[in-house]
């Protein structure tokens, strides 16, 4: 497939690997509903994407709320007259150990991550079912694959959107329907400062530097997930250090807490990153 002039949905796309994501497809001539909570941020995103070639709606959708994303798809149906691709993006982080985690946290971030990706999941396949094909990309994480300490309300909310998809991709197999789940590791992105949680402030240190060091940052992460979209494959990991850790977890599987403690490779990481 390729996703020229293709008809779009994404979540959270007032900003970062969101608004990347229009941004590729919009250069592409992509006819997109550009969706964030924020509707001020999704204007800025349509306003980029039309510069870049492209068509593009918004609308305001709290991704917790199955009608509002239900909305999405109708809009996409008046507008463009269907879809071609969902991009269940929006995501939100919560940090600390586990035992310190407040309830409401916890909530907030499976609310966010897992139903937001379900209610996209039930409100767009129905559809693609119908019409025989449709693309689905849901933004997990290499968090999803790996989990390392001091994120486990986080590591659970990916672990499930990378479940929903392999599922997803067992029961539409041969129907026209394609399923990719992306799974980065670090990349410069708002997430964590605008998460909730109390990991240590030296642990969120090194993650930002993780991010703002990394090669492949969101525009490079937003092409590479969609080049899989096209491809029909399942997993896109774009990074190097995801795909390593991914496969000794495979390999060496009891081998994983002591790599991804704090004492283990993150530990190792925060040692390598010279105090200021």
């Amino acid at each position: 497939m390729s996703l020229d002039r293709c008809r779009a949905v994404v979540t959270g796309a007032g900003s970062g690997l969101g608004r990347a994501f229009c941004l590729d497809l919009g250069a592409r001539g992509a006819r997109i509903v550009v969706s964030d909570i924020d509707r001020g941020s999704a204007e800025e995103t349509a306003a980029r994407v039309r510069k870049a070639g492209g068509e593009a709606v918004v609308a305001t959708c709290d991704v917790r709320v199955f009608d509002e994303v239900e909305a999405l798809a109708r809009l996409a149906d008046e507008t463009y007259g269907g879809v071609d691709l969902i991009i269940n993006n929006a995501g939100v982080a919560v940090s600390g150990a586990i035992g310190t985690v407040a309830p409401a946290d916890w909530k907030w971030v499976l609310d966010i991550n897992v139903l937001g990706v379900a209610h996209g999941l039930e409100a767009f396949v129905p559809r693609f079912r119908k019409q025989g094909s449709g693309y689905v990309l849901n933004v997990a994480s290499a968090a999803g694959l790996i989990s390392g300490a001091t994120l486990g309300p986080y590591n659970a909310s990916k672990a499930a959107v990378v479940a929903m998809s392999e599922t997803l991709a067992a029961e539409v197999r041969g129907t026209g329907i394609h399923v990719t789940v992306l799974c980065p590791t670090f990349f410069q992105t708002n997430i964590m400062a605008s998460g909730r949680g109390n990991t240590d402030p030296s642990m969120q240190k090194v993650i930002g530097k993780l991010m703002a060091a990394s090669k492949i940052q969101a525009k490079d992460v937003a092409h590479i997930a969609l080049a899989h979209v096209e491809a029909n494959t399942l997993f896109c990991v774009p990074m190097a250090d995801g795909r390593f850790m991914w496969r000794i977890k495979r390999l060496a599987p009891d081998l994983m807490p002591t790599l991804l403690s704090p004492g283990g490779a993150m530990g190792m990481l925060q040692k390598l990153i010279p105090k200021e």
